[in-house]
């Protein structure tokens, strides 16, 4: 197992394969949440004894969250990834310290990582995956957060949010403020379904 820190509260890594490596994650990175995209595929190649690993994480008080996201699969991806970004952030939001994994660490979870910051933390998505990739060496899927981002942003009434938003920001002049304004609806968008869970 081998991961990297993206900021003090937020881990991305390979997964872990035994309950040493649970113990090895919390004396380490001080995790108290884990959010795993393993599929049930992954979790038979890979050997992982899951059960194993919820009861060492029950032990450890180690919140173990799943919400699978089949690899290379830019779709999946793109159809996951609010789900994936609204739990990371309810995570971190109650205060945890969260490891974040996929398989490798290679692309699945850096992509959800990249997500938030753009989504939910305000960077652009060309920073977000530059800073994640210097935290971490990646091949994240841009393309599924491309559309997905698309996809949170379709339709008028979101359009019209951003532009009400983009004219307040700057007094009139709409689109000096558009891109502060489609970040700020991003994060509004992400908080409200996270309540309509």
């Amino acid at each position: 197992m081998n991961y990297d820190s993206i900021f003090p509260k937020l881990w991305v890594g390979s997964y872990p394969r035994n309950r040493e490596e649970i113990d090895r994650l919390v004396r380490g990175a001080r995790i108290s949440a884990i959010l795993s995209l393993l599929t049930d595929e992954d979790l038979g190649r890979l050997r992982v004894d899951w059960p194993e690993l919820q009861a060492q994480c029950g032990r450890k008080g180690v919140e173990l969250q799943r919400l699978p996201v089949i690899d290379g699969d830019t779709a999946d991806l793109r159809e996951k990834l609010v789900d994936c970004v609204c739990l990371l952030d309810g995570l971190l939001a109650a205060g945890r310290t969260v490891y974040l994994h996929c398989a490798a660490g290679i692309e699945r979870s850096p992509s959800v990582a990249i997500a938030y910051l753009h989504w939910c933390m305000g960077y652009e998505l060309d920073e977000a995956a530059a800073y994640v990739n210097r935290c971490r060496g990646c091949s994240p899927d841009i393309e599924a957060i491309e559309f997905a981002t698309r996809d949170l942003l379709r339709g008028d009434l979101v359009r019209q949010r951003i532009e009400r938003k983009a004219i307040k920001l700057s007094g009139g002049a709409e689109s000096a403020a558009w891109g502060e304004a489609r970040k700020h609806v991003l994060r509004q968008l992400i908080m409200e379904h996270k309540l309509s869970q």
